[in-house]
Order: structure tokens, then sequence, then C-alpha cells
């Protein structure tokens, strides 16, 4: 590879890269982003890559980690990371794990970024037996739940269609837990850590832009994140 196709590559990446981080500095800040099925940012044409791939054939198949953690700073409800990005025909499995010892959390994103109209969800859900909504949804509210006395349910595939969560708690017996199959034990003065999973497959990512993923349970208190998807002219569907 010649010294100019490499240096342009070098640019593409860091300009990629800097806008990813102003579309994250813009959200904290609560300024208006371009989500959804907007258009795509003009800065965001122009990293546009060329990968021969297609919906059949796609570019890579990445699978994200998707953590909880609790800020430092707010001590409010965070992902980690908070910022995916990807390139348009990329195939897209996401691990969603978290370890709250009171709150449940979800996956959500709207499926522009397959298509779909924004209306249409992919929704992961890690709730368990004796884990709450938390303070953001009210009585009377769909979601409201006090302590979930059931396994996780309200999951949705990578078309939009709801089918049957699949949660695991991790054995937490040595730790003082409930074991794999137990309720999540929030009323101990000093509860471990309910670890629990869930995988889902988001499928191959066709539509240019930026997308809010967020916990449906804390959305409200900034449990947000974005993946961009980078446009890709040798992609074809």
């Amino acid at each position: 590879m010649s010294q100019s196709q490499t240096a342009s590559s070098t640019g593409r990446t860091a300009l990629a890269l800097g806008i990813v981080a102003l579309v994250i500095g813009a959200s904290a800040l609560g300024y208006a982003v371009y989500l959804g099925l907007s258009q795509v940012p003009s800065q965001l044409s122009a990293v546009t890559v060329n990968v021969p791939c297609s919906t059949s054939q796609p570019c890579a198949n990445k699978t994200f980690r998707v953590d909880w953690f609790l800020s430092n700073q707010t001590g409010q409800d965070r992902f980690y990371p908070s910022g995916i990005t990807v390139i348009q025909g990329d195939n897209i499995t996401i691990i969603l794990i978290t370890n709250d010892t009171t709150d449940a959390h979800t996956f959500t994103i709207n499926l522009g970024l397959r298509g779909f109209s924004s209306s249409t969800f992919f929704q992961l859900n890690n709730s368990w037996t004796g884990l709450s909504s938390g303070g953001f949804i009210t009585p009377g509210t769909p979601g409201y739940n006090l302590n979930f006395t059931g396994k996780a349910d309200g999951c949705n595939d990578n078309n939009g269609n709801t089918f049957a969560c699949n949660t695991q708690k991790q054995d937490d017996t040595a730790n003082g837990g409930t074991g794999p199959s137990g309720a999540c034990n929030n009323t101990a003065s000093t509860p471990p850590p309910c670890n629990l999973w869930s995988i889902g497959y988001l499928g191959v990512v066709n539509t240019p832009g930026v997308y809010e993923f967020h916990c449906f349970y804390h959305q409200k208190g900034g449990m947000v994140g974005y993946i961009t998807v980078l446009p890709n002219k040798g992609f074809s569907p």
C-alpha cells in the first residue's frame, strides 16, 4: 500500500473516531443529535468506506459486550461502552451483562439501522425475580414493577418479533447468593451482585446513521448509548 493511501485511510479513521466522540459528547450535554432514521450527517458521509459485502455475505461478524456500571461521578446507571462504531454491512451480536444488586436493565434499540420503522425494536431484558424496575417508571405505567416475581420477558428479536428471553443468572452460591435458578436477593443488608447475561443477534446493519440504544427502565436517568453505522459504498442489500 502506498504512503498516500495509508495516510488517507488513517485520516478517515481518525475523523470517524472524532465524529463518534462528538456525538457522545453532545448527548452528554443534552444536545440533539442525529438518531434513528434521520439523515446521515455530512461529516459521517465524509468517512464513507468501500468494503464489498451484502446482506447475505456480511462484511464482518462482530460481537459487542455491553456492561452495566454505576457512574462514580453521577451515581447513575450507565452503559459501558456507551459508543459502538460499525460499518454498513456488518453482522452484529450483542451480549448484555449486568451485575446490579437491586435493578433490572435492558438493551433496547430501534431497528432503523436494519431498515425497519423506528417504532420496531430489538430488546434484551436482564430482569430477574427480586429485582425492581427502579425509580424512573411510576406506578401504573407500562414496565413498572416494584419487585419482579418471575424471570425476564418482553424480549424482541432482530426483526422486532417477541421471543422467549434467554437471560441467565450466574451460580453465585459461593458468594452467598441464591444460585442460577434462585431469586436476586435485594433485601439483604449486603446482597451479592446479581450477575445476569443475555445474548441477542441484532443482524446485518444496512442503514447508515447514529442510533440510540437505552435501558427501558433507566432511559430517563441517562442510561443511553449510541451505535454509529458508517456508510459503505461496497455494500449491496
